[in-house]
């Protein structure tokens, strides 16, 4: 498996608000993701094992425009220059814009996943509290700019929950207020006070069906439970993964988990609905380092995930963009590696537009 890190990101790292240690180097932060380092022993060997990739790059590194042939291949994304427009919009496209922000066009749709638009800088959003150090109203770094592309046309807004790392200010402001806004019923309240108008609220298990140029998309709200601890998920609040299904003459499936752990309703998820075409996890493994554990995936329980999804394809988010994130997308990239994943997996390059795979 060939790991060309030069597309995991775009910009020298920034200063954690809760870290006080030396940063990288100019020569380092060329060579591996920006990331805070996590108190837990494993995790600390992370920045290790992705300059050590990265060391080894050049001489494995997979051209990202030749196909990927075998199980467990890792696809680059790389920008789509020279394709024709309506060629990607017949297969599908997806751009990442870091952390859970991502475009996906399939159809005639575009649809925007929970929307984070604000700049690069120490303080991007606050939270309630650290969920590594417990600090109360912490700011949290953003390492990366959002792309310089505009956004444009949206058709539907995708909300896994009302966290300020998932739907902050600049959103709230920028975004069309009459945009189809699909989201957790929690999380109504606060989009209708921003002045969003098109509220489709659906608890776990509701769907709601959108016409598309040749069929239709299903979109299913699924458990995402931010924790494995009760009282914390609670606290956390209720929030949505979702299975988006496209049907008509070329169906496609894509399961964006949201913020959660592996679970047993993501177990019902797989049971449901596997084979999935495309996964779409939530990494990071925030809160690792913290007293009441992880509240996103880390790298072997989505290894375990994809497993039992069957994924033919993984692009994973929600990593590299922002300080509290703990664990960077290499370790899931090996940990896939050791496991002998049989899905594709494709590391998105930030601001890059890539085909959805098949």
């Amino acid at each position: 498996m060939s790991i060309p890190i030069g597309s995991m990101g775009r910009a020298e790292q920034l200063p954690d608000p809760h870290f006080s240690g030396a940063g990288p180097g100019p020569a380092q932060r060329s060579a591996r993701l920006p990331r805070t380092p996590p108190a837990r022993a494993a995790a600390a060997a992370a920045p290790l094992l992705a300059l050590l990739l990265a060391a080894c790059a050049p001489a494995n590194r997979v051209d990202a425009s030749a196909p990927q042939a075998g199980a467990g291949a890792l696809a680059a994304a790389g920008p789509s220059a020279g394709a024709p427009a309506a060629a990607e919009a017949s297969s599908g496209r997806l751009q990442w814009r870091g952390g859970p922000t991502a475009i996906l066009e399939r159809d005639g749709l575009r649809l925007l996943t929970d929307p984070v638009l604000g700049p690069r800088g120490p303080a991007a959003f606050v939270l309630p509290k650290h969920p590594s150090t417990g600090v109360e109203n912490a700011p949290v770094a953003r390492y990366t700019d959002p792309p310089a592309e505009p956004i444009g046309r949206l058709d539907v807004i995708l909300l896994s929950h009302n966290h300020a790392d998932h739907f902050d200010t600049v959103a709230k402001e920028t975004l069309p207020k009459d945009v189809t806004f699909v989201l957790p019923p929690d999380a109504a309240e606060a989009a209708r006070a921003a002045g969003f108008t098109r509220l489709t609220p659906l608890d776990w298990d509701s769907e709601t069906v959108i016409p598309t140029r040749a069929g239709r998309l299903r979109i299913l709200a699924v458990p995402a439970n931010h924790s494995h601890d009760a009282a914390l998920d609670a606290t956390l609040g209720k929030g949505n993964g979702y299975v988006l299904r496209w049907e008509g003459e070329s169906p496609y499936s894509i399961y964006w988990t949201g913020d959660a752990v592996f679970t047993e309703p993501m177990r019902a998820v797989a049971a449901r609905f596997a084979p999935i075409d495309l996964w779409l996890p939530h990494l990071g493994a925030v809160g690792v380092d913290g007293a009441r554990g992880l509240r996103t995936m880390d790298a072997e329980e989505a290894v375990a995930a994809a497993a039992l999804l069957r994924a033919r394809h993984v692009i994973p988010i929600h990593h590299t963009t922002f300080g509290h994130y703990r664990e960077p997308v290499t370790a899931f990239v090996q940990r896939a590696a050791t496991k002998r994943l049989p899905a594709d997996i494709h590391v998105p390059a930030d601001g890059a537009w890539m085909p959805l795979p098949r």
